[in-house]
C-alpha cells in the first residue's frame, strides 16, 4: 500500500535554509582558508549550529513545515462506496 504524503513548506523557511547555507559556506572558507585560532573556529561553529537549532524550533513552533496525508484512490472509492450505502438512490415509482 503506498502512502500519499503532500508537505508544504513556508516561504520564510526557504529563506531561513538559503540563509543558514550560504554562512555555513562563508563560516567554511574562512575556516579552511585562514589560519584562525581554536576558540575562533569554535565559535564560529557554535554560531552556525545555533542557526540550525533556532530555525528548527521555529519551524516546528510555527508550523513552517506541514506534512499531510492525502487520501489514496483506494481510500477514496472506499469512501464513495461507504456513502452510496448510506444514502441510497431514490426509487421512482410510477
Amino acid at each position: 500500500m503506498h502512502m500519499h504524503m503532500r508537505v508544504r513548506v513556508h516561504h520564510w523557511v526557504i529563506w531561513w535554509v538559503c540563509l543558514g547555507v550560504v554562512c555555513g559556506v562563508v563560516a567554511l572558507v574562512n575556516i579552511f582558508m585562514r589560519d584562525l585560532p581554536r576558540s575562533q573556529e569554535r565559535v564560529v561553529l557554535l554560531i552556525g549550529a545555533l542557526n540550525w537549532l533556532v530555525g528548527g524550533v521555529f519551524c516546528y513552533g510555527f508550523g513552517g513545515i506541514k506534512v499531510e496525508e492525502l487520501p489514496g484512490p483506494h481510500h477514496h472509492m472506499e469512501a464513495s462506496a461507504a456513502s452510496t450505502r448510506a444514502n441510497p438512490s431514490p426509487r421512482i415509482s410510477g
